[in-house]
């Protein structure tokens, strides 16, 4: 008779806890734990969310772990029907949902910085400067990443270097020993490169021009760098803009800028790598956004007049 009692309890029990179980939402709660959330707090917000029914039962799973400062920041995607214990492995080890980001090519460290706040992944004021203090402009590879919520800003430089490391092989460093270039070097005049080309394919032919007239000790007279300087882009420089006082301005300084002016992406790195075969001096924009390449200055000075032209037309 008592079997048969315990029996008929089990089968009641388990058929309520079936039904606790199917009632609770089959969709996943996104939650939030930002950085310095304590293990209260967190413990709180689940309950609150619905995701687990007990934050004391939580609790107690994390201090007999002996893990309660253990609780990773990100953003968690929990389903009500997970076990507590399961819930708990997923915020203690940090298994966040990811974030995606694509950086376009030739973005700089601050275009960067705010594409990331604007996701709310980063401060874009300590993420610049971590970039100026370390002179890392010019190596956050342009990709599209997945970053975690709770990630920080080093974890996500970090994760950029790493995919340049990747791209900028042993090949091309061999390549820019044969240029003499340090890759500092290459990578300074790819981001030149970068903001002047409109199509990939003149990525090469832009390279060789500034080769060219590296190779004859010219100027480089690269509106884009002058931009760089002043902090601001701009449809058409002024004289006074041409005359700014800065490194960067190659109107008024030989040679390549201090550093790369953005971050380039691969293809204006193997352009400044390789350039095209040609003696071509000059190059200006014509009517349909691209460039128009010249080797003597007096069809240079004509192309100019004839893209005026197009331009007001």
């Amino acid at each position: 008779m008592f079997k048969r009692i315990m029996a008929a309890l089990f089968i009641i029990v388990f058929a309520a806890a079936l039904i606790y179980w199917e009632s609770l939402p089959v969709k996943s709660v996104m939650i939030k734990i930002d950085r310095g959330t304590s293990a209260r707090e967190a413990a709180v917000l689940m309950k609150n969310s619905g995701v687990i029914s007990s934050e004391y039962a939580f609790l107690f799973l994390l201090k007999l772990s002996g893990r309660s400062n253990s609780l990773k920041a990100g953003e968690y995607a929990l389903s009500p029907r997970t076990s507590l214990f399961s819930i708990f492995e997923v915020v203690t080890g940090g298994r966040s949902v990811r974030e995606r980001v694509t950086i376009p090519e030739g973005f700089t460290s601050r275009q960067i910085a705010d594409l990331l706040a604007a996701k709310k992944l980063a401060d874009p004021a300590k993420f610049v400067r971590l970039v100026d203090k370390e002179k890392l402009e010019g190596y956050l590879f342009p990709q599209t990443y997945f970053f975690e919520a709770g990630a920080t800003e080093e974890q996500m430089i970090n994760i950029m270097l790493d995919e340049f490391k990747k791209n900028f092989t042993p090949g091309m460093q061999e390549r820019a020993k044969e240029l003499k270039m340090t890759e500092n070097k290459v990578v300074t005049l790819a981001s030149i490169i970068e903001r002047e080309a409109a199509r990939s394919e003149e990525r090469p032919l832009i390279s060789s021009v500034f080769h060219n007239r590296l190779k004859k000790g010219w100027y480089l007279e690269s509106c884009a760098t002058v931009m760089y300087a002043i902090g601001e882009h701009k449809e058409k420089l002024s004289l006074k803009d041409l005359k700014v006082k800065s490194g960067y301005n190659t109107y008024i300084c030989y040679g390549l800028p201090p550093g790369p002016i953005c971050n380039p992406g691969i293809d204006s790195i193997k352009a400044a790598l390789y350039p095209a075969e040609s003696e071509d001096m000059f190059f200006v924009v014509n009517g349909s956004g691209t460039h128009v390449f010249s080797r003597y200055y007096e069809e240079h000075l004509k192309n100019k007049r004839r893209s005026k032209r197009l331009k007001i037309q």
